[in-house]
């Protein structure tokens, strides 16, 4: 997908090697990926077991476009999942990822981590992804474990604490993957000094733990969106300012626009937020996509671009596409001293 202001596309002949090498090493990685030693202990629940990474595939993100995908399981064996109606406690914690990586360029690239919604998946965001991943990014995306609810339905606090737990466990076998000797389909791919992060609906709350909570800061993480993100207090903690530049991104249509109107004030600078003019809850960012996702792909990808990647135009970029939205979109910004 072509970006107003962007790269031109890449030819079909310079996409190719990359696909092949990675079906190649992907073939020769499998094992390793499986358990320590390579070997699958008998005792170990099916679902704490951690099979090699998928084939990669091409996927078009855009008339001309391309980016490569594949699924990889992460197992956290230190954490367990607690149990939940129709599924018992595991002693671990099993996190499916969809890795999306640039089909041309040689990287490395900086690393975007990404919480899907309440009950969701990563394939809610599919389009937004690849937009990033297209934008020359590599892009990893889990699914948690089914969200602990407490009587009355609601999500526990202690979820979201759990997943930002998750989303520091995918940053750390990301760069184990780029760094790994042997054969990795991400070898050598991910800049581990520039990571974002970015979550939506409940899984921001997870991302303000991140980049500004004592539950869970991660100080790898050096830049955040939130997408129609929960903001709420997470138990015996406390929000400190955030050090990492950050953009809220929400229809003002949307039930929860309030989280974001509450939570800029807190921020520190550089904060941005993007107010989607009559926009609902979920088409900005989830499959389908309404009229509004082709501006989210362009200004959010521009943000990464400032902060991850240091192009001082992108900060322009971002307004100049806010104010030839024909008043679909407004931005609050402060750029600090």
């Amino acid at each position: 997908m072509r970006r107003s202001g962007g790269r031109a596309p890449t030819t079909t002949c310079r996409r190719a090697p990359r696909l092949v090498a990675l079906v190649v090493a992907l073939g020769v990685a499998g094992a390793a990926f499986a358990t320590p030693g390579g070997a699958v202990r008998r005792t170990r629940p099916a679902a704490c077991r951690a099979p090699g990474p998928t084939a990669p595939v091409a996927e078009p993100v855009g008339a001309s476009d391309t980016v490569l995908r594949f699924t990889v399981t992460l197992v956290d064996r230190r954490r367990s999942t607690p149990a939940i109606p129709h599924r018992p406690a595991l002693p671990c914690r099993s996190l499916p990822t969809v890795v999306r990586i640039p089909a041309a360029g040689t990287g490395p690239f900086p690393l975007l981590v990404v919480a899907h919604g309440r009950d969701n998946d990563p394939s809610s965001l599919a389009a937004l992804l690849g937009s990033w991943a297209d934008a020359g990014y590599v892009v990893a995306a889990p699914t948690f474990p089914t969200t602990s609810k407490d009587r009355n339905g609601n999500p526990q606090r202690s979820e979201s604490v759990a997943q930002a737990a998750d989303m520091r466990f995918v940053v750390d076998r990301m760069l184990a993957m780029s760094g790994a000797a042997g054969a990795s389909p991400l070898r050598g791919l991910v800049d581990g000094r520039h990571v974002g992060a970015a979550g939506m609906s409940l899984g921001g709350l997870a991302v303000y733990g991140l980049v500004s909570n004592t539950c869970c800061r991660d100080r790898r993480v050096s830049a955040a969106i939130l997408l129609a993100a929960v903001r709420r207090d997470f138990p015996d903690e406390r929000y400190e300012k955030n050090r990492a530049p950050v953009m809220l991104v929400q229809g003002d249509a949307d039930p929860g626009y309030h989280n974001s109107v509450e939570a800029y004030p807190e921020l520190a600078p550089p904060k941005w937020f993007v107010t989607l003019n009559g926009s609902q809850h979920s088409p900005p960012f989830e499959v389908p996509p309404g009229p509004e996702a082709p501006l989210v792909y362009a200004t959010t990808a521009d943000f990464w671009d400032r902060y991850l990647k240091d192009d001082r135009a992108a900060a322009a970029r971002i307004t100049t596409a806010i104010a030839a939205s024909g008043g679909r979109a407004t931005l609050r910004r402060d750029l600090g001293p």
